[in-house]
């Protein structure tokens, strides 16, 4: 089987969304362009991920952390709903962009620290 691919514009936004250059308020909305359309499983993942280390944050800004907290709700509810969940399929020919892409969350949220 081959591996989907993660079109340009995703790719954009994943960038966006983990670099520690960009303003937390802007990686926020390129999280929000991401989980408000199709997208693979693991940039769900990584977004969640992202949207909650920007939630439990307590030195982030209160508006932040509920536009986060928002957001992470439409993801836990897409995993719920009725025909969108399924089986993991890890999508190994991801892998390595998706794990660049979490570390630069993680560099991210540990600079906000």
């Amino acid at each position: 089987m081959d591996d989907p691919e993660i079109s340009p514009a995703l790719q954009k936004l994943l960038d966006i969304m983990t670099s520690p250059d960009v303003m937390v308020e802007r990686s926020i909305e390129a999280a929000k362009a991401i989980i408000e359309y199709e997208a693979p499983p693991e940039v769900f993942d990584l977004t969640y991920q992202f949207l909650m280390g920007v939630a439990n944050d307590a030195k982030a800004d209160v508006g932040l952390q509920l536009e986060a907290l928002k957001l992470i709700r439409k993801v836990e509810a897409r995993r719920v709903s009725p025909g969108t969940t399924k089986g993991a399929d890890p999508m190994e020919g991801l892998g390595k962009r998706l794990e660049e892409a979490r570390l630069r969350a993680e560099a991210k949220l540990k600079a906000m620290n």
